[in-house]
Order: C-alpha cells, then structure tokens, then sequence
C-alpha cells in the first residue's frame, strides 16, 4: 500500500499548483461580495492547502521529480505557483502563524525564481519562451497581495516593485517572441491564458501595499488589465477546444486576479468619491469577472477531479521534451 501510495505521488501534476492557487484566490475573491463573512476564504485555503500537501509529498518524496520540473522550459515556469498558492493560503490565518507561513513561502518562491533563472540562462532558446515564464519574476506580487502588513511591508512593497519591472522589462520580449517567432506548441498553449494575468497583479499589488497609488499608474495597469483579460477570453473559445491537460490550470487564477484588481480599483475608487456610475460600472465589472472566473476554476477543478481521481489514481500524460 505504500508503495502504492508513493506511486501515485509520483504521479501527481505539478500545475495543479496552478488550480490550487486558482482555488484559494477565488474563495478570497469571494469576500468581496460581504456575503460569506471569511467561510469562502477559509473554504478555498482549506482545498488548495489539500493539493499543496499532496504536492509535498512528491517533492520530498521524489526530489529528482522536482529537479526535473525546475528544468523544463514550460513546468519550470509554473512550479513558483506552488509557493503563491501557499502565500495566498496563508492569508486565512492569523497572528504568527500567518508570519511564518508567508515568509517561508515568500523564501521559497525567490528559491524557485533562481533556480528557473539559472536553468534558463543557461540554455536560453528564444522559442522556449512562453507567457507562464511571467510567473516565476511577477508571480512574487502575489507576496504583495497576502502581504500580513506590519514589520513585513517594506519587504512587500519591495517584492511589489520588483514583479512590477520585471514585467514591465519581460513584456517587450514576449509580444515579439509570440508575434514574430514559431507558434506556441499545442501542449503549452494553455499557458496562453497567464497574459491575463501581470496586469492585474501587479495593479491588485500595487493598491494593497500602497496607501495612496498614483492615479495615472492605477489607469494604466487597469486599462492593461480589462484589455489583456478580454483578449483572453477571445482566446479560450480556441483553447478550450484543446485536448485536456494538467495545464488547463493556467486558465483559473488569471481570471480570478482580473476580478481582484477591478474589485480593489472599486474600492478605491469609492473612497475618493469618484462619480456613482463610474463606480456602479466598475463593481458591475469586477462582478461579472469574478462569476466567468467561478465558472473557470470550477470546470478546471471537474475536469481534474475525473480525470485523476475518478479511477482512484493520479496519471499525468506524457511530457513533451525541450527543442
């Protein structure tokens, strides 16, 4: 039985991550309504922490299956969103407990950065890259985002500024290499889906660890934001017709942040006063977003569901190599 047991560690998908960050964000996300009162939040921890230990277990049980992870080209990318899910997880908890689990999981993320760093600079091929490779350099926001505040804000606001030039540094280079290069191949088209998602970050970053934003800085993130998030919704009428993967994952927390950053720019927007029916637009946004966002994470969860749990095992389909 535990032989058994380790075997199907072994085969469990690194993006699931992906979903369990999808998981926990949404149920936060949820929050924003005022109709759960932290029952949604504690909810969607409660699920994601469940992934991320069975994620554990296959690192510490099989390191050499992490090792390889970190160098592949596309999974490398997505391993960090193991230690944003955690960051997001720990925002449900409270006092020290919340501290240590934040801090470690803001350590491992930057152990994850270097790593996808050093294994990319060292065999750098412009046509590996892809648009989950803004997760290991951006996806630190996410430190921002479930920031516990206190002694620990300067070090937020840091990690805040740091993914938000990363991005702005990675952006050019990616436009061109989806533009002008080879196609995105099939099994890492998934990863489309993650443009959606620095903006809307970064915006959601900025207005938590910032007291008072620059005005013409928070139209600029949102209007990249609500276009990159639309685009994105033009694209997964194509992506969704692809054959199922562990990547489908890609499709949940960009969708969910989306809905983040427009309910914070609300909530902004609110406290400055701001004319009634541009705020009413604004909440009515971030609403429907959040309800397309549900509707995402819940099909990607359903699909995993039957697809790795339903014959009472874990398989992942095969990986393709790096050109």
């Amino acid at each position: 039985m535990l032989n058994t047991t380790r075997h199907r560690l072994a085969a469990a998908p690194t993006p699931m991550a992906g979903l369990a960050l999808g998981i926990a964000s949404l149920g936060w996300c949820w929050e924003n309504t005022g109709l759960f009162a932290g029952l949604a939040q504690s909810l969607g921890a409660a699920i994601a922490a469940v992934l991320l230990l069975i994620l554990a277990a296959k690192f510490v049980l099989h390191p050499r299956r992490l090792a390889e992870d970190l160098a592949h080209p596309v999974v490398g990318s997505v391993v960090p969103t193991f230690a944003m899910a955690t960051m997001v997880v720990s925002a449900s908890l409270d006092g020290t407990a919340r501290d240590l689990l934040w801090l470690l999981a803001t350590g491992l993320h930057g152990v994850f950065l270097l790593a996808f760093a050093r294994h990319r600079l060292q065999a750098f091929r412009l046509h590996h890259m892809v648009p989950s490779w803004f997760v290991p350099p951006v996806g630190i926001i996410v430190a921002a985002v479930a920031s516990p505040g206190g002694e620990l804000a300067p070090l937020a606001q840091g990690l805040m500024w740091f993914g938000l030039g990363c991005y702005g540094l990675l952006l050019p280079p990616m436009l061109y290499r989806l533009i002008f290069c080879d196609q995105v191949p099939d099994a890492a088209k998934p990863t489309i889906a993650i443009l959606a998602a620095p903006a809307s970050l970064s915006l959601a970053g900025y207005l938590t660890v910032i007291t008072q934003p620059d005005p013409l800085l928070v139209a600029v993130l949102l209007g990249i934001a609500v276009l990159m998030t639309a685009l994105i919704y033009l694209a997964l009428l194509h992506l969704l017709r692809l054959p199922f993967s562990p990547g489908y994952a890609a499709f949940t927390f960009p969708l969910v942040i989306g809905a983040t950053a427009l309910f914070k720019v609300a909530a902004l927007a609110s406290g400055l006063g701001l004319d009634g029916t541009l705020l009413a637009r604004l909440e009515g946004l971030a609403q429907l977003e959040l309800v397309v966002a549900t509707l995402m994470v819940s099909y990607v969860a359903l699909r995993y569901a039957l697809r790795f749990t339903a014959l009472g095992r874990l398989r992942v389909p095969g990986r393709q190599p790096a050109q």
